[in-house]
């Protein structure tokens, strides 16, 4: 593989898949695994924040009866 720089994850990926050279092709596995880690590691602390900042529903009883005057 040239020296290019790999601009985003998929050329990333895809550079990893095609290479022949397997030191080189591990070392650009562990790149693709720490980017997915990173990932979803962001993505965890994204869905924790989005619970905690939501509020419980609103639950009505639906079997209850009010009486209007």
């Amino acid at each position: 593989m040239n020296a290019r720089r790999l601009d985003n994850f998929g050329d990333l990926y895809r550079a990893a898949l095609a290479e022949n050279d397997p030191e080189l092709k591990q070392q650009l596995l562990t790149h693709v695994k720490k980017a997915l880690d990173l990932w979803a590691e962001a993505d965890r602390k994204h869905s924790s924040a989005v619970r905690l900042a939501s509020k419980p529903p609103l639950q009505i009883s639906r079997t209850s009866v009010h009486r209007v005057a």
